[in-house]
């Protein structure tokens, strides 16, 4: 049995390496760690993945929605008529695809 504590920054380094769920897991018993103690280790593993994944998603809606709101108000105040097309069409579609993908990250 071995009673020493993986800090954070252990844990971090094993998010900054994408190391899998199964690696960690092979990592915690080549160190003798027992079961219970694995589970808990992956567990509090797989909330800061989760966590990570939950920001970004976040991050990535409030850019879509920001990029959005600009296409519309380009859109609206026609400054550039040639391009309204592209204000109207693309760039809210653009905007909504990365709000689509920010809320599949967070809430998935």
């Amino acid at each position: 049995m071995n009673n020493t504590v993986i800090n954070a920054a252990t844990m971090q380094q094993w998010l900054n390496n994408n190391l899998s769920a199964k690696k960690v897991e092979e990592t915690l018993i080549s160190s003798g760690y027992e079961s219970g103690v694995i589970s808990n280790y992956l567990q509090e593993f797989d909330k800061l993945r989760r966590a990570k994944k939950q920001f970004w998603g976040f991050v990535l809606m409030g850019i879509g929605g920001f990029l959005g709101f600009i296409a519309c108000v380009m859109a609206m105040l026609n400054v550039i008529p040639d391009m309204q097309d592209f204000f109207l069409f693309g760039l809210t579609m653009l905007g909504i695809s990365i709000v689509l993908y920010g809320m599949y990250l967070a809430f998935n």
